[in-house]
């Protein structure tokens, strides 16, 4: 009896600990306990590095809402969902960022915790998606490569959580650039433009000019108003008249055709493009948008592969623009961003190891004299080209040093700048006025066009480094707006829309091609 007795303490004192424990087990705040079932869940790719800044996020809090309170979502959670509900504006899905169940009725009590942290995860990838992408440009293609600040989810919900209004500070990781802004204008335009019922469609028949007449030409000038193209008053009238000519070499600029006032079939292929296709393009034209870096002030060098353009632009605004010859096929332009350091004057051609190999080899087997006639001369292991007017690369390269060996240059075959569709080089970017772009580029240096038309006249050799190294980022969009407010599509020549359509669709919850 008396061992049994003296038990009993130590059974209530075990009961106490295993009281206590419980009651802790209870106690745990319900964010650290939805933050604990985040922990344990299978990685969603969709929602990488998450856990940690929310298990950082509310741990600095003591595990206390944010955007909940007892009876559901608060002004400040219902701040971030009214930008969340409009995500299409962005030109991004509704359907990603899970609005409906968060949105879709009252939360109960005992969902408040759940509620509180999936508006955060999905606070987090809105803004990853709005202002970094919501692809990865590599993953779309393995040689786009930009170099952007890292996303910190972290930070990011600091931002969110301590702006006076949440949901302005969430469309504030938007990128600012003037070509992003204007972009996402057209897309809201074009939407009420399919609101509103639409583009008609275009009859086949021979190909008309000035001086035709007949009902098609009538057809053509709808067509032209609706595209906004020409003025409404110019609507009646089956003449093809000089009205009519400009607004049609209008649109044909617009859309990188010929520009010849002549209503043949690539202006019917291009007419017959759905409007939803043209609403995708501008779509992808914003995502590719969202992958360049911040930068928006100073000056930057631009290339648009699909609009076959160089530009210089200074604080945001195009300053210089030039013709461009881009890759052809097999030979594709990469995407990346780099920076320029230096231009070279009267430069040597080193001729690229697969060129020699697959291309000036076997001239060299049928006529020994090639190299001589072509101003070559082998240096060591490699063949080179000299300086001068036959040179491959013209009279100026330009420099950007890169993992894949592609620059900006000058060429002796000008002929192809003539042409609407310009992929024919074996990578780099050929300029149609690289004396133009010189003179832009190194105006600050007391290089004038006098000075630098004398260096090119030497025949020389000459480097000249850049005082301030300049950013350069080629990419590649199909939908813009050009400087004029006006908005241009281009073919995907290289099939890269495709690929992208195809990685949004892996990344998202809908169809993109919808």
């Amino acid at each position: 009896m008396e061992n049994q007795v003296a038990r009993i303490p130590k059974v209530s004192s075990l009961l106490m600990v295993m009281f206590c424990v419980r009651a802790f087990a209870q106690a745990e705040p319900p964010i650290a306990i939805e933050l604990a079932k985040i922990a344990a869940e299978a990685p969603d790719p969709n929602h990488s590095g998450v856990y940690p800044a929310l298990s950082r996020f509310y741990g600095e809090r003591h595990y206390q809402p944010i955007w909940t309170d007892a009876s559901g979502f608060n002004a400040a959670g219902r701040s971030v969902l009214g930008v969340l509900t409009k995500a299409d504006l962005e030109g991004l899905s509704p359907d990603d960022y899970l609005i409906n169940p968060l949105a879709g009725a009252p939360v109960r009590p005992e969902g408040v915790a759940a509620a509180e942290i999936q508006l955060s995860t999905t606070i987090l990838r809105f803004a990853r998606d709005l202002g970094w992408g919501v692809t990865l440009p590599s993953e779309v293609d393995s040689d786009n490569n930009y170099e952007k600040a890292t996303f910190d989810g972290y930070l990011i919900l600091q931002r969110v959580a301590s702006a006076p209004d949440p949901g302005a500070a969430l469309l504030g990781f938007a990128p600012k650039s003037l070509a992003y802004v204007l972009l996402k204008k057209a897309l809201a335009r074009l939407r009420e433009i399919r609101s509103n019922g639409g583009w008609s469609t275009v009859s086949a028949g021979p190909t008309l000019r000035l001086a035709d007449s007949g009902p098609r030409v009538q057809e053509l000038r709808k067509l032209l108003v609706e595209r906004g193209d020409l003025d409404a008053q110019n609507a009646t009238g089956d003449t093809f008249d000089a009205q009519l000519v400009d607004a049609l070499t209008r649109y044909q600029r617009r859309l990188g055709l010929e520009p010849d006032g002549v209503y043949g079939s690539d202006v019917v292929r291009e007419l017959n493009v759905p409007l939803s296709t043209r609403i995708l393009q501008v779509r992808l034209g914003l995502e590719r948008l969202r992958w360049l870096p911040d930068e928006f002030t100073g000056r930057r060098v631009g290339v648009n592969l699909a609009d076959f353009r160089v530009y210089v632009l200074d604080d945001d605004v195009v300053t210089f623009e030039t013709r461009a010859v881009v890759g052809k096929e097999f030979h594709e332009t990469p995407m990346f961003s780099a920076t320029m350091t230096y231009l070279v004057i009267n430069p040597y051609w080193n001729v690229p190891t697969s060129i020699a190999r697959n291309e000036i080899l076997p001239k060299i087997r049928k006529d020994p004299n090639y190299l001589t006639r072509n101003h070559m001369e082998v240096n060591g292991s490699t063949v080179r080209q000299l300086p001068g007017p036959w040179n491959a690369l013209g009279r100026y390269k330009f420099i950007f040093p890169n993992a894949h060996n592609v620059y900006l240059h000058d060429t002796p075959s000008k002929a192809l700048f003539d042409r609407a569709q310009r992929a024919y080089s074996h990578g780099c970017v050929r300029v149609d006025n690289p004396a133009g772009l010189a003179a832009v580029l190194l105006a600050g240096q007391g290089w004038t066009p006098e000075r630098i038309a004398s260096a090119v006249d030497t025949g020389v050799e000459t480097v000249v480094t850049l005082d301030v190294p300049i950013p350069v980022h080629i990419s590649y969009i199909t939908a813009f707006m050009d400087q004029h407010g006006e908005l241009n599509y281009r073919r995907d020549v290289y099939g890269r829309d495709r690929k992208l359509i195809a990685a949004l669709e892996r990344r998202g919850a809908g169809s993109w091609a919808q």
